[in-house]
């Protein structure tokens, strides 16, 4: 307990150091601003009208137009702390994966599964509950990873992903450039406002 209390206290401090500060300030707070702003907006509404998202997309652009400005220094910041952990604590995955798996049983374990049998006739319901059957905590998924996973196969899936986020980086420069988010806002602000009526 004490434990887990110093890593949430520590860590949620490491989060404020590189998450709101320098690269990551400006579109860190722009996003939880618009996450207020819609939980303001949507909150108390048991129906969301077309009309209403058609009133927050250019908000919703403004944070694209943003993070077009400030993601690849973001990232890049984030990605030299991430890799800071590691060499100060080879075990630093691990750690944090047990830290989250704690914070889930304190604070979400009963929630999630109260959700699962207030769903259990639902589609959704049923594969969560199959999920949880199969996977009770994170040795369960590690001992699920070595039974099906190579390391052939693992050493693929990495070198994949690498070459997925090259990708991604890629298409991400060509959006931005090509003033993508400003013209994709347009179009579906719209076709909103005709959905609406």
């Amino acid at each position: 307990k004490q434990w887990y209390q110093r890593r949430v206290a520590i860590t949620a401090g490491n989060i404020n150091k590189v998450v709101f500060s320098n690269r990551c300030e400006a579109l860190s707070k722009q996003a939880m601003c618009y996450g207020l702003r819609a939980a303001e907006r949507y909150g108390d509404s048991d129906v969301i009208s077309y009309g209403d998202l058609s009133g927050d997309i250019p908000n919703i652009a403004e944070v694209g137009e943003l993070t077009c400005l400030r993601a690849r220094g973001c990232f890049n910041q984030v990605s030299k702390a991430f890799k800071k952990c590691i060499k100060e604590n080879p075990n630093f995955i691990e750690d944090t994966v047990a830290a989250a798996e704690l914070a889930y049983e304190n604070q979400a374990e009963q929630a999630v599964l109260d959700f699962v049998d207030s769903s259990s006739n639902t589609l959704f319901g049923e594969l969560a509950n199959l999920a949880i059957g199969q996977f009770d905590s994170v040795a369960d998924i590690k001992s699920f990873i070595e039974e099906y996973v190579s390391k052939d196969l693992k050493g693929k899936v990495a070198s994949d992903a690498a070459a997925a986020a090259k990708e991604a980086k890629k298409m991400a420069n060509e959006w931005c450039s090509s003033g993508c988010t400003g013209q994709s806002a347009d179009f579906v602000e719209a076709l909103f406002k005709g959905m609406h009526g």
